[in-house]
């Protein structure tokens, strides 16, 4: 009896390091390939008199064998060519061959929109509802990769989208 537990746990133990090598296997054979991103749109999730919060919609694209951490996306938003709000380092994780849908959140102070004070009370007094936002978002990577000696190889990659968005005005 003890020699069949022996094998058994031996036969756990090997499955539990082999599984593992299985992902190691597929970075080393596989060519990496740049996730792709797509701009999808605004969503409102909510108003006051001081702020309005929405997020900008994305889509990415990670054609790997291998899922990707490392990934963030950094965004500034501009009124008029001026830029009222920036975002840093929001971390992404892109699952293997798949398609990811990413909300970039936002919180924007009517207070940020003083710089270009002129043209929102000029949107208001012509009766309009919205302010156009340009979003600059940046999307960036550093995943590994491995050599068949096992050396790490950092892969970088960066993706920018510039798209403008109507954002109520209160």
């Amino acid at each position: 009896m003890k020699f069949s537990y022996g094998i058994i746990l031996l036969f756990i133990l090997a499955l539990i390091f082999a599984l593992p090598g299985c992902t190691f296997t597929k970075l080393l054979t596989t060519q990496f390939e740049k996730p792709t991103f797509t701009y999808k749109g605004l969503e409102l999730v909510d108003t006051s008199q001081n702020y309005v919060f929405v997020n900008f919609l994305f889509s990415a694209h990670n054609p790997n064998e291998a899922g990707l951490k490392n990934v963030t996306c950094t965004y500034e938003l501009f009124v008029e060519g001026k830029k009222i709000l920036t975002g840093n380092d929001i971390p992404l994780a892109l699952p293997p061959k798949g398609d990811t849908e990413i909300k970039v959140p936002a919180t924007i102070a009517y207070t940020a929109l003083f710089s270009v004070l002129g043209s929102v009370v000029q949107r208001v007094l012509l009766g309009q509802k919205t302010i156009p936002v340009t979003i600059n978002a940046v999307f960036s990577g550093k995943p590994a990769t491995y050599s068949e000696a096992g050396m790490e190889k950092k892969i970088s990659f960066e993706m920018s989208l510039v798209k403008t968005a109507d954002i109520p005005l209160p």
